[in-house]
């Protein structure tokens, strides 16, 4: 079963921002499976979709970004 959160953030993007949002989360197993661009949908939020292949890291992983102030959904158990 693979793990996932969305973190969101205000437009416009930042691609500093998610580099190192990217890096921290690849601490604990994460990686970037897709990027939402406000753009795309009228959004005034990009959202960015991680990966893991772990629930427990990805816990780890919400926690601190929440700390810092991030606004995460999830996790949450997905796929076969």
């Amino acid at each position: 079963m693979s793990v996932m959160f969305e973190v969101y953030y205000k437009a416009p993007p930042d691609p500093i921002k998610e580099e190192k949002l990217t890096v921290q989360i690849s601490r604990y197993g994460g990686h970037l499976t897709f990027r939402e661009d406000p753009s795309q949908h009228g959004s005034s939020s990009v959202c960015l979709t991680y990966e893991f292949d772990d629930f427990s890291l990805a816990g780890m992983a919400t926690k601190l970004l929440r700390q810092q102030g991030e606004h995460v959904e999830g996790p949450v158990e997905y796929g076969p």
